[in-house]
């Protein structure tokens, strides 16, 4: 049986060493390796011809952490962003990545003494699980990341690295139209199912996603475990006509959020699950080594990265 976990996001950048920054300085991630795909292997797996460099980071401590793509291209579609100040709250594609802090205000504190200042807008909210806080960051080619706070005893189940001004990160979050299909898509492929539902109506929410309308906020989080990085599949409580919804926008060479990397054990057993045609090409890249990787993409479209741990 393959094992397979999520490594973190798979962001698409116009600028390599803008994310690395923010990345490496504000939420404590290393930078372990750079590569990169010549034109025919990008197209191969991202459909889009062009060479591609590629930088992994990770935190310290944790199987987890980030990879960033750089698509050399020249197509109008690479100057335009997954999402944008008018798609903030739209469905159907990865919106925020949540890293804990375990002391809040030093969090905030340090990433604006690093030049990463958060949202001037701060959530706070309760929970069946206690008390919570949260802050964004609205950082290069739209990518939104947030710190979280709550009960140390809660997330000694939710995060890996708890001794430091940020985890490793533990989600990333995800407004669908209709969850379902992914989350049935995930326990097909990945034999991940969800391990944790919470639900919370705060005005403070709101105010930070920075909407007029009052947000009844329903979560399921689709993962291995509670103890790995997760999928956060949302229900804002909005109507269906509120909003849009993102459907085939996270498309490369486009900049931004664009997907999830995903490691597992067995490559060809997932491909198979998917029960897909996906294509693999060769990838030698640290902290992955030599190994295989493809693209999958599940019902919401976004492209799930998937390389074979050596």
């Amino acid at each position: 049986m393959a094992l397979s976990r999520i490594y973190g996001p798979l962001i698409s950048v116009s600028s390599l060493d803008a994310h690395s920054a923010l990345l490496v300085d504000v939420f404590g991630m290393t930078a372990t390796g750079r590569s990169g795909l010549d034109p025919h292997s990008t197209e191969r797996i991202f459909g889009t011809r062009c060479a591609t460099a590629l930088t992994a980071l990770q935190t310290p401590g944790a199987e987890a952490g980030a990879l960033l793509v750089r698509f050399d291209s020249d197509l109008p579609e690479a100057t335009r962003t997954v999402r944008d100040e008018q798609s903030r709250i739209h469905r159907d594609a990865f919106r925020v990545i949540d890293f804990y802090a375990p002391d809040f205000d030093a969090a905030v504190a340090h990433a604006r003494d690093a030049g990463f200042a958060m949202h001037t807008k701060e959530a706070s909210y309760e929970t069946a699980d206690g008390s919570f806080r949260e802050a964004h960051h609205p950082g290069p080619d739209n990518v939104v990341t947030a710190f979280l706070h709550g009960p140390a005893d809660f997330f000694t189940d939710f995060a890996e690295v708890r001794d430091r001004i940020s985890s490793e990160p533990v989600s990333i979050s995800l407004p669908l139209s209709e969850a379902g299909p992914t989350i049935a898509w995930y326990e097909q492929v990945f034999e991940w199912g969800v391990v944790y539902e919470y639900d919370f109506v705060d005005a403070s929410f709101s105010e930070l996603m920075e909407v007029d309308a009052e947000l009844r906020v329903r979560s399921s989080t689709v993962g291995p475990s509670r103890r790995q990085t997760y999928v956060n599949i949302v229900d804002y409580g909005l109507s269906a006509d509120a909003g849009g919804s993102l459907l085939g926008a996270s498309l490369a060479p486009r900049r931004g959020l664009l997907g999830l990397v995903v490691l597992t054990d067995d490559l060809d057993e997932v491909l198979a699950r998917s029960g897909g045609a996906a294509q693999i090409v060769e990838l030698d890249l640290a902290p992955f080594g030599a190994t295989r990787a493809s693209v999958l993409t599940p019902p919401f479209a976004s492209p799930h990265l998937v390389i074979e741990r050596r």
